[in-house]
């Protein structure tokens, strides 16, 4: 199984400018939802995911998986005189972890897009407020900025003081007033991502509370969406296209908690992303190899030979982290999850609908197989809202077999 050869102009549709959701409808539940059990296609709304669940044959409920991440006002717009203001919109520490650098205070080296980059000369300092920037380097296609500032002030809490919501691209709009609650998930804790996990903008305490009643337990995780999810693949072949790496935390107990054979309900390809990437590093210490700092976009394609079920997989991986002293595994993974790729942990995947030709479109291939497409194409005649702020869909991830 390699997705190398997939050529990504097999993986698109067209997406007219006006289905794109600019706004997100109220209350958060009243979002449309498609549904695919495995053989047919259904139309309810996010209130009704109780009902629906039961219908698609999970009646005793299971693991809810929820990213707990919160999106940070990453945007810092910094003046020069009577032109337009740098935008510095920070993306992640130059070292570190995102949540050591959420605390840092005095200082801070980190890489951000930099609008109108070539009008910052060399040694020019940028001062906004309190918080001041210097050009330290590059990296790639962002710049190496070093943020210092006086105070007691964490880096966190400066950028809640100083800096903007940074809303997708696509919503070519000002930030609203409601965009600073609606963009975050009721169940948001940790701050460290630069775009919101957006199946997760459907959910209610009510709701929250009703498929609890159902026995789905929650069982959060975290995964720090990077401005990376946004990023088109320009090759033409998936064997071009460099995966961008976000940071997930997941502590030991609730590896062994999700080991215990019941259904796994992802909530947003971000938790989907992050449960796989437990399996293979889990698959790497059942197989007694060096558990690795990272999770390689590639490593599920190299992996040859006998692989664990999903229960000795995760239990090979809290035992592994807890001989070396780790009470959680976190690091970055860059997995890509694209045909002919078969889950290993989830059994029922939450989304929203994503941008043609993208990562996140081929990850919803790899959970149904073909039948995206008709997937795709019943939203867009059943008049359904797209992207960040728009419906959502729920989908029976389908057998190995199905999906090869």
């Amino acid at each position: 199984m390699d997705p190398r050869q997939l050529r990504i102009a097999d993986f698109t549709y067209e997406l007219p400018e006006e289905r794109i959701a600019q706004f997100a409808v109220e209350p958060r539940d009243a979002a449309k939802l498609l549904t695919f059990d495995g053989a047919r296609f259904g139309s309810s709304s996010v209130a009704d995911l109780p009902k629906v669940m039961r219908a698609m044959g999970f009646h005793t409920g299971g693991h809810l998986v929820l990213n707990e991440t919160r999106v940070v006002q990453a945007r810092l717009f910094f003046p020069r005189g009577e032109a337009k203001p740098f935008e510095l919109f920070y993306l992640h520490p130059a070292q570190g972890s995102i949540e050591q650098a959420m605390a840092a205070t005095g200082r801070l080296v980190a890489a951000c897009k930099v609008r109108y980059s070539k009008k910052w000369k060399p040694d020019q300092v940028l001062e906004m407020d309190r918080l001041q920037a210097r050009r330290v380097g590059f990296e790639a296609d962002t710049s190496l900025v070093e943020f210092t500032w006086e105070g007691p002030e964490t880096w966190s809490e400066l950028l809640a003081h100083l800096g903007q919501l940074p809303l997708p691209p696509y919503m070519q709009r000002l930030v609203a007033p409601e965009d600073q609650e609606r963009y975050q998930t009721v169940f948001a804790r940790v701050e460290g991502s630069v775009a919101a996990p957006t199946a997760g903008l459907h959910w209610t305490t009510a709701l929250l509370d009703a498929v609890a009643a159902e026995g789905w337990r929650r069982t959060p995780v975290r995964l720090h969406v990077g401005a990376g999810t946004f990023q088109p693949v320009s090759s033409e072949r998936m064997s071009d296209h460099p995966m961008h790496a976000e940071e997930l935390h997941v502590p030991v107990d609730t590896i062994r908690d999700l080991a215990d054979g019941r259904p796994i309900w992802a909530v947003g390809t971000t938790a989907a992303r992050t449960l796989e990437s437990l399996y293979w590093l889990g698959c790497e210490a059942w197989h007694g190899r060096p558990l690795p700092a990272s999770v390689d976009q590639w490593l599920p394609y190299q992996n040859n030979g006998s692989q664990p079920n999903r229960s000795e997989a995760l239990l090979a991986l809290a035992t592994a982290l807890e001989q070396a002293g780790k009470k959680a595994f976190t690091g970055p993974t860059a997995l890509l999850i694209a045909p002919p790729y078969h889950f290993r942990m989830v059994d029922v995947l939450m989304t929203n609908f994503h941008q043609p030709q993208s990562t996140l479109l081929l990850l919803v291939a790899a959970a149904i197989g073909p039948r995206w497409k008709e997937a795709y194409a019943h939203a867009l005649a059943e008049d359904y809202r797209f992207l960040s702020y728009g419906d959502a869909c729920l989908f029976k991830v389908q057998e190995p077999s199905a999906t090869l």
